[in-house]
């Protein structure tokens, strides 16, 4: 009993407390590596002692006999006690090495994007956090890439630390097993910012972390119809085309766009209002703005006629005229050097 508790002692001294299933089998290992150094290091330093005790020149008329050589029985032992100790690491880490780099069939896939100062955990409903959250006894597959330099993420409690490479893609998985907050950073350093790159893993029984999903799935909870329109127009990849300030790219900016009246492609006019907005995101090749190609992917099935209200609404905010349509008609020229701008 008080060996289980003086190891108990020494690894909440030394480790965080275990909190995957990984971790026991790492912690089994290192102690059975330290417990084998340390009865090594005793083996040694009895024997020196004893050597020194026996072999010591009592007076000066001793003198030792001239050097032999190794004894082989001696040099043999001393050779396969070290081979073993690093047979042992090997065959006791291996497995558990293996294990952790493949994830089991079916984990939940969670996307990491590491960058100075900031890390962001992508889930599969699409929902960005700061914040690694993740449910107790189910298999959590990370795959990660940097922004900028190189990253690791380091997770103590689960004895985990992957490096994060940019431009490629690392993996990594493991499974909770105990509800908790638990520190989460990089190891590495890596300029301005790495003393940001602090955050926090927080593991939730099953049923706390279906409701906790099921909260942040619907993206009206907590926000304005505008402040929605937004988060869709980064999350949905409209920014690749779209921009904000009034510069054209390959599609129309959406700075000063609702309200007004363009010409389209095929010679005709129509006015940006909640019906042509509708349209232009379910079926956008149908009426196009002149200058522009109709490149645009059809977001028909992929967004829903709320979310339709809420981009309309973030438009609303955008345009100079306060979303209220132009009743005149504008002069073609005037819009398209609007457009232009």
């Amino acid at each position: 009993m008080s060996g289980i508790l003086i190891g108990n002692a020494i690894s909440s001294t030394w480790f965080p407390e275990a909190a995957s299933t990984h971790a026991r089998n790492v912690d089994g290992l290192y102690f059975g590596i330290y417990v084998a150094a340390v009865f090594a290091l005793f083996l040694f330093a009895g024997l020196a002692l004893v050597y020194i005790t026996v072999f010591r020149r009592r007076d000066e008329s001793q003198k030792g006999e001239a050097g032999r050589r190794l004894n082989p029985v001696f040099l043999g032992l001393w050779l396969l006690g070290a081979v073993g100790l690093a047979g042992f690491a090997f065959v006791g880490g291996i497995p558990d090495f293996v294990d952790q780099t493949v994830a089991p069939y079916g984990a939940y896939r969670i996307h990491i994007n590491a960058r100075q100062g900031n890390w962001d955990f992508i889930y599969p409903n699409g929902h960005v956090a700061d914040t690694l959250m993740v449910a107790v006894d189910r298999p959590v597959h990370l795959t990660m890439n940097s922004e900028d330099v190189e990253h690791s993420l380091s997770i103590p409690a689960l004895r985990l630390n992957q490096a994060i490479l940019p431009g490629r893609n690392t993996d990594a998985w493991f499974e909770a097993d105990r509800a908790g907050d638990f520190a989460v950073q990089s190891n590495l350093y890596s300029g301005a910012g790495y003393d940001s790159l602090f955050t926090a893993m927080i593991a939730l029984e099953a049923q706390d972390y279906e409701k906790w999903l099921a909260d942040v799935s619907d993206i009206f909870i907590g926000r304005t119809l505008p402040e929605v329109g937004e988060l869709l127009y980064n999350r949905l990849g409209c920014k690749a085309c779209h921009t904000i300030d009034g510069t054209a790219l390959i599609g129309p900016s959406f700075k000063d766009v609702y309200g007004f009246e363009f010409e389209t492609v095929d010679g005709g006019r129509v006015t940006v209002d909640d019906a042509y907005v509708k349209e232009s995101i379910l079926t956008p090749n149908v009426s196009v703005i002149a200058g522009f190609q109709p490149v645009m992917t059809p977001f028909a099935g992929l967004v829903n006629d709320r979310e339709i209200e809420a981009i309309t609404a973030w438009l609303k905010t955008l345009s100079s005229r306060g979303g209220v349509p132009e009743t005149e008609a504008e002069v073609p020229g005037e819009e398209a050097g609007q457009e232009e701008n």
